[in-house]
């Protein structure tokens, strides 16, 4: 991951930003989200999130994900799955798989992360996960097919659910795995 050096200036700005975040005065937290936008750097990501966690007005919130949609840096990516997988994150887990899916930035090496997501969640965050890989831009690595193919096989043969709704949206998401396969060349697992 390649971060933009920032100068001691920009990072004192930024600290700055933290603190206002931190200070749970919406007027504070409003201004530090605008400036995140305009003077954004890679190390507000955990603070942003932190601050969303705990709760924050419904126009903060907004924001917050207007922020996060917007990131066009790469390295950004990274730390939000990093937190993504993260339980300390947990209810907020499918407002930034949203986020993703609403994003510029490409998601598609993390594939096994958003299947793992749909299995292990309920029918709303299946669906969800599935509007995202849906909407890769990219292929997955083969590595990350195969990962997929696992857990899926796993949950076919052994944790089937008893919500049928859910277990056609993992359907779905066996069938464009099982494209991602054939485009990829890799080979496919039986997921029948």
């Amino acid at each position: 991951m390649t971060v933009k050096k920032i100068s001691k200036q920009e990072q004192e700005k930024l600290n700055q930003f933290v603190l206002d975040l931190k200070s749970k005065n919406s007027a504070k937290i409003e201004a530090a989200l605008k400036a995140f936008s305009v003077h954004g750097h890679v190390s507000i990501i955990e603070p942003v999130l932190q601050v969303w966690c705990e709760g924050l007005s419904e126009s903060n919130e907004k924001l917050v994900e207007q922020l996060l949609q917007g990131l066009k840096d790469t390295s950004t990516i990274e730390p939000l799955i990093m937190a993504f997988r993260n339980p300390k994150y947990e209810n907020i887990q499918r407002k930034l798989l949203v986020t993703f899916w609403n994003s510029k930035l490409e998601f598609s090496p993390y594939l096994a992360d958003f299947t793992l997501f749909a299995i292990e969640g309920d029918f709303s965050d299946a669906l969800e996960a599935l509007t995202v890989i849906e909407n890769f831009e990219t292929l997955p690595s083969e590595s990350s097919i195969l990962e997929t193919q696992l857990l899926l096989s796993e949950y076919f043969y052994q944790k089937r659910a008893s919500d049928e709704q859910k277990d056609s949206l993992i359907a779905e998401i066996a069938v464009l795995v099982e494209n991602f396969s054939r485009q990829e060349g890799t080979e496919n697992l039986e997921l029948e």
